[in-house]
């Protein structure tokens, strides 16, 4: 008994990863611009993942952080990530963190603002360091060297339009005149 449901739970695992390397993968094709962006957070997710239960809890999440500020940051971005709000993140939640979220997790003082140290993380090559900074100067729009959460959203709006007109809940907000489109009053 206890077998047939260890592998039952194994079956339901793997579906579940099948699952969502298969929408990854489609997504993928659609923008290859994602293609390392998505491979560096599956990879990162799975190192997450102890239990390898296909999702990861608080604990798996934060890891090692012990300091209550981290901890609690931690949680905040864990909140933010978990949009169906069932207390753990599937790998489709990780990698479509809301932009809060990864707005949170650059912004390593806590300060509400990412300054260009911040943005470019740990990126070290001249060329992207070019890049970086030449996006972060666009999306800067009062000159003060550092991003708001309502400048660093504007790169969604610019590069994701579809996705820029979903709310906090990833739903889409409602557009009457797609309604009105289909001839629904």
């Amino acid at each position: 008994m206890k077998m047939t449901c260890v592998v039952l739970a194994v079956l339901v695992v793997c579906c579940v990863l099948v699952k969502t390397s298969v929408a990854a993968g489609d997504a993928v094709k659609k923008n290859p611009a994602q293609a390392k962006w998505v491979q560096v957070m599956t990879k990162t997710f799975k190192t997450k993942d102890k239990d390898k239960d296909g999702f990861l809890s608080f604990d798996e999440f934060k890891g090692k952080m012990k300091k209550p500020e981290a901890v609690e940051k931690s949680e905040q971005i864990f909140k933010l990530i978990d949009v169906d709000n069932d207390l753990k993140v599937s790998l489709k939640e990780f990698t479509n963190k809301p932009l809060e979220a990864r707005f949170k997790q650059m912004d390593r003082n806590n300060d509400g603002k990412i300054t260009f140290d911040e943005y470019k993380g740990k990126r070290k090559s001249p060329e992207e360091i070019e890049r970086i900074e030449q996006r972060f100067k666009r999306l800067d729009k009062d000159g003060d060297k550092a991003l708001t959460l309502e400048e660093f959203k504007t790169q969604r709006k610019k590069h994701h339009p579809k996705k820029a007109a979903k709310t906090k809940t990833g739903k889409k907000k409602f557009q009457p005149e797609t309604l009105k489109a289909a001839g629904k009053k």
